[in-house]
């Protein structure tokens, strides 16, 4: 990530003051000056000038006038979808992934690269050649509109052979120098939940905890508008490939869902109560939000299983299932652009 301690520089050049407003306006889907001024406690006179020069810059956009009220006609402003554009590139054991998305988080590309030979090598030039495809196929405006490249990658690949490849490569030097764009690099489950706490599922919420489901559980715990991680162990959620549903295959083939489906599903249910109730003994937290490489209404089942068995013990606790979709690690990767160039919560 970008040092935020050493002061503003290229990445960090616009005000907080533009960073709060465009903060306020990706939580909501529009609000009138009137409004804007309310919630970031700034002058009518700061809000009119900020919002010439994000309309200057098409980061913003004006609805239509509200009309038929006492008083003046109000005009909602909203971020506009096409006014930035990032790319978010996923390191995986076997598969890169890269996903293009607008500045309202919605993902215009999707594409994904088998790896083959796991060395530095092959990486760079698999991310490369993925960059090279998105820019090539987004066309003119977009590209020109591009902030910057995500990458995200796990915390390590239970290989050490596979982690040394990665972990060796200077990312952001030689990604930056391949494709000329300013690069971002963060742990995949902890741009994912910062992404759901962006545009996702958590947009509008406060103190929650954030689950990514894989071959673990892997939570991230938000607090006060901040990311904690850790290491929990669960090793009955250790699973092994073969009983486990192949991720990327499904992410291809969605409807080809084999029979240990139905296992993973109730095994993540089982672990998510536990990890649910363990986190409610130190930390109040009222909201949950599930994620994983499945398609909505797996997700939806896993939901449904984790209220059930929660509800009897924490019936305050309210469980959602992710906004991102399968592809939610990459479109995290993608938001990570985004949330140091134009957010003002510093979230990681």
């Amino acid at each position: 990530m970008a040092d935020r301690s050493s002061g503003l520089n290229q990445v960090l050049a616009r005000s907080f003051n533009e960073r709060l407003i465009m903060s306020l306006l990706l939580q909501n889907d529009g609000m009138t000056r009137l409004q804007l001024g309310q919630a970031s406690g700034l002058s009518a006179q700061t809000i009119s000038v900020i919002v010439r020069a994000l309309e200057r810059d098409r980061l913003i956009s004006k609805g239509e006038a509200v009309r038929g009220r006492i008083g003046p006609p109000t005009t909602p402003i909203r971020l506009n979808p096409d006014g930035a554009f990032s790319i978010g590139l996923h390191i995986g054991i076997s598969v890169l992934e890269a996903a293009l998305i607008d500045f309202v988080g919605t993902p215009l590309m999707l594409k994904s690269s088998p790896i083959g030979n796991f060395d530095a090598e092959n990486i760079l030039a698999g991310l490369s050649s993925l960059v090279v495809d998105m820019t090539e196929e987004c066309g003119p405006v977009r590209k020109s509109g591009l902030t910057g490249i995500g990458i995200t990658m796990p915390r390590n690949f239970d290989d050490p052979t596979l982690s040394d490849a990665v972990h060796d490569i200077d990312l952001e030097d030689e990604m930056r120098n391949r494709t000329g764009l300013e690069v971002f690099i963060q742990n995949d489950v902890t741009a994912t939940a910062g992404a759901e706490s962006m545009f996702g599922a958590a947009r509008n919420l406060g103190d929650h905890l954030f689950f990514y489901l894989g071959r673990t559980i892997q939570p991230r715990l938000i607090l006060g508008g901040r990311i904690y991680s850790g290491s929990i162990a669960v090793p009955h959620l250790k699973m092994q490939t073969a009983e486990f549903p192949d991720f990327n295959a499904l992410k291809q083939a969605p409807d080809q869902v084999g029979p240990q489906m139905a296992t993973w599903i109730r095994t993540c249910s089982e672990g998510l109560t536990r990890l649910i109730l363990d986190f409610g003994k130190f930390a109040s937290v009222p909201d949950v939000v599930i994620s994983g490489p499945v398609r909505d209404d797996i997700a939806d089942e896993i939901v449904r299983l984790t209220r059930d068995e929660i509800t009897a013990t924490k019936p305050e606790t309210s469980i959602a299932a992710s906004t991102l979709g399968p592809w939610a690690l990459t479109i995290g990767a993608a938001a990570l652009p985004f949330h140091t160039r134009f957010m003002a919560d510093m979230l990681y």
